[in-house]
C-alpha cells in the first residue's frame, strides 16, 4: 500500500487503528509500533475511549504512549495516511465510504470487504450497505496479491482460516502438484479468536484442555 505523496521505499506511513483495544486491534498495535516504516499516530476505541493504551495493555508500556480516542473520521483524516479497522464484522462497511472519501487508505480486518460478490457475504452475515465498493477492494493476502495491494486504497484482510489454508496450498496449486478434488483443510483456532467478550464458552475452565467443533 503506497504512501500518498512520498517514494514507496523511503516513506513512513502514519497509521491509525480503529478498535485498538480488542484482541485483534491490540496485536495490530503491537506489530505496527515496531514497524520501521510506520508511525503509529492515532488509536480509537469504543468502550475504552479516554484511556491510555498502555493502561489497557500494560505490556505495551514504553512502546505506545497514545490515548484511545473516540472515533472521529475528520480527526483521523488530519492525523494519518492509512486506517486499520479492527472491528466486528458488519461495522466497517458503515465507516469505509467516508474514510475513502477523505482520501485515506483503509485496511479492514473484518469480513466486510473480503468478497467480490455481495451475495456470498450476505449469505453468511447481513445485507451489505457498501456493496458498490466490493470490486474496489483487494484481498489482503500479501504473499499472493502483493502488487495489487501496493496500489490499493481499500484492502480486505483475509481471516485466520483462509490464511492458514491458502499460504501452503497456493504454491502447490500453481505448480499443479495436487488434485483440487482431494483437498481437506483441518483447521483449529485458539479461543482468543472469539474476542474480549466474556461468555461461558470462552471461560478458561471450559476451554482448557478441551476441543470444540463449531461453525
Amino acid at each position: 500500500m503506497s504512501h500518498k505523496s512520498s517514494d514507496k521505499k523511503s516513506a513512513t506511513l502514519r497509521a491509525g487503528v480503529v478498535g485498538a483495544s480488542g484482541y485483534a486491534g491490540a496485536e495490530l498495535v503491537r506489530i505496527l509500533s515496531g514497524h520501521p516504516k510506520v508511525k503509529l499516530a492515532a488509536l480509537t476505541c469504543r468502550k475504552d475511549a479516554g484511556d491510555r493504551f498502555d493502561h489497557i495493555y500494560p505490556a505495551m508500556s514504553g512502546w505506545v504512549d497514545l490515548v484511545c480516542e473516540a472515533y472521529d473520521a475528520d480527526a483521523l483524516a488530519r492525523q494519518v495516511d492509512v486506517v486499520f479497522l479492527a472491528l466486528p464484522h458488519q461495522l466497517p462497511m458503515g465507516l469505509v465510504p467516508e474514510l475513502l472519501n477523505k482520501g485515506l487508505k483503509v485496511v479492514d480486518l473484518s469480513a466486510d470487504f473480503r468478497f467480490k460478490n455481495a451475495a456470498v457475504y450476505e449469505a453468511h452475515y447481513q445485507p451489505h450497505t457498501a456493496a458498490d465498493l466490493l470490486q474496489r477492494a483487494v484481498y489482503g493476502l500479501s504473499e499472493v496479491y502483493r502488487e495489487h495491494i501496493t496500489d490499493a486504497d481499500l484492502v480486505g484482510n483475509p481471516g485466520c482460516y483462509p490464511t492458514s489454508v491458502l499460504l501452503p496450498l497456493v504454491p502447490l496449486i500453481r505448480a499443479k502438484l495436487i488434485d483440487l478434488h482431494q483437498l481437506i483443510a483441518d483447521a483449529k483456532s485458539g479461543v482468543s479468536g472469539a474476542g474480549r467478550g466474556v461468555s461461558a464458552t470462552t471461560h478458561f475452565c471450559h476451554v482448557n484442555e478441551s476441543f470444540k467443533a463449531y461453525k
